[in-house]
């Protein structure tokens, strides 16, 4: 494939779409998780979920369901092939996300790498997700202990918005 200044720009429009959607869900950050999908993506995790949920109703889960316990989230994109055809693309990028959350006995640490499988669409010329598919390739997990002042301290990390915080020093 020849790479052209478009294909090199759609590239970096894709990642950076996808990364709003890691980071929103990294620090909680909703707003920018929703700007990374068009409002009728739907979000599919085989082995994981029965069926594809919207991505608004995946997000209430994710709220709902691991909120009360979680302390943090960080995820690394890795490499991403793109198929790119006008308006149209689908990418395959490699993840590894790592969530700790709070345990009897200290705290849950859970290692989980995958792949996102993604569908894109260019809507008023930005790219945004219409089906996102988590295939996760294991899921290790180990109790730790963590000291609860480093727990609270990780905890007021999330719905941080670190560009504004940073641009204030």
């Amino acid at each position: 494939m020849r790479l052209t200044w478009q294909t090199l720009r759609d590239r970096a429009e894709l990642l950076d779409c996808l990364t709003r959607y890691a980071q929103g869900v990294d620090q909680r950050s909703w707003p920018l998780y929703d700007s990374a999908f068009h409002e009728s993506a739907q979000v599919e995790v085989p082995g994981y979920m029965d069926a594809a949920l919207s991505f608004v109703a995946f997000r209430e889960m994710l709220a709902s369901t691991f909120d009360a316990l979680r302390l943090s989230g960080q995820h690394l994109l890795g490499n991403m092939r793109a198929e790119i055809d006008g308006d149209s693309a689908r990418t395959v990028t490699e993840f590894l996300a790592t969530t700790l959350e709070q345990a009897e006995g200290g705290s849950l640490r859970e290692v989980t790498p995958g792949l996102y499988i993604d569908d894109f669409r260019r809507i008023d010329g930005e790219w945004r997700i219409v089906r996102h598919a988590i295939v996760r390739k294991a899921a290790d997990g180990a109790v730790i202990p963590f000291a609860s002042p480093i727990a609270d301290a990780v905890r007021a990390t999330l719905a941080t918005d670190w560009l504004a915080v940073a641009a204030s020093h």
